[in-house]
């Protein structure tokens, strides 16, 4: 009995040696990837040197949470703008021509642009019928002239002199209607040219431009300036103002880009010169037609009128 039982508990210990003991599980030392990361590092691709032309809008309040405005283009969809170059705040409202790099938003279903550059873009059509009745009225206001100057010509037959001092008045007004344009400084006036003197006129500053296809030329606007085109007036085929501020009305602006009729080899300057007439500065240059661009503003703007006059262009 004895050797029984010591046969079952030899059994019992060579069965518990031979069982293998349990493994402890190893622990993983290779960290746990997100299934995004990869999405996180990659870069995001832009598409450069695109072209969208629209209406420049607000951001306003949407799911996308990037870009401070909007260009709304005619198929009724929308991109969304951002730039550190272009100051969209002066093209909300206008019908723009941008260019820049294009990208997905991090919201899906959109798409963002950095913009590079602006220009603005005038409806030929447009153009036509607000320019129809100033027109009318300048052919009017012209009618009149003729008519004064051939009265003062019959009543002043018997002075030779008056007459001339007279005819010479007239060419005077006529070729200088721009350049001799008094504006009344106001404080308001003040402050804009100050702010706009201490700005620095260098090339990479003068990213805007305004352009109007109607009569085929481009004006550079600087990065940091509004600008308004009040078309045809009573005196000058075209009329472009520029301030530091958002231009209302006319004559609100210290820099003014003109238009006017004649050659200007009649007025004794030649072409991209610059003269000063009493406060003012004012620069020239020659167009077609019989027509010139006289650019004029107080003296102490006389750096950014020179690059607008030396820079400003003929519309491709």
């Amino acid at each position: 009995m004895k050797k029984y039982f010591l046969g079952i508990v030899s059994i019992a210990l060579v069965a518990t040696a031979c069982a293998k003991a349990p493994q402890k599980k190893e622990e993983s030392t290779t960290p746990l990837v997100s299934s995004t990361s990869e999405e996180e590092k990659a870069e995001v691709r832009e598409t450069k040197n695109v072209i969208y032309q629209g209406v420049v809008k607000p951001a306003g309040i949407s799911i996308y949470q990037q870009g401070s405005h909007r260009l709304q283009l005619e198929t009724g969809k929308f991109i969304l703008l951002e730039s550190d170059t272009v100051d969209l705040n002066g093209y909300v409202g206008e019908h723009v021509e941008m260019v820049g790099a294009i990208r997905p938003t991090v919201e899906e279903g959109g798409m963002i642009m950095r913009v590079e550059s602006a220009k603005l873009i005038i409806d030929e059509k447009e153009t036509d019928v607000v320019n129809d009745k100033p027109e009318e009225e300048t052919e009017e206001a012209e009618e009149a002239e003729e008519a004064e100057d051939d009265d003062n010509s019959e009543s002043d037959d018997d002075d030779a002199s008056d007459h001339d001092n007279s005819s010479d008045s007239s060419d005077s007004s006529e070729s200088s209607d721009s350049s001799q344009e008094i504006q009344p400084i106001t404080p308001e006036l003040a402050e804009r040219i100050r702010n706009m003197a201490n700005e620095s006129y260098t090339p990479d500053q003068w990213t805007q431009e305004y352009c109007t296809a109607h009569i085929g030329f481009c004006v550079p606007i600087h990065r940091n300036w509004w600008f308004k085109s009040f078309g045809t007036t009573s005196s000058l085929l075209w009329h472009i103002e520029l301030s530091s501020e958002e231009l209302g009305d006319l004559y609100s602006g210290p820099i003014h880009v003109n238009l006017v009729s004649g050659n200007i080899s009649s007025l004794g300057v030649s072409d991209k010169q610059l003269k000063q007439k009493g406060p003012n500065v004012v620069g020239y240059r020659a167009w077609t037609d019989g027509r010139h661009f006289e650019i004029s503003a107080p003296v102490t703007l006389e750096g950014a009128v020179r690059y607008i006059m030396e820079n400003l262009d003929k519309s491709e």
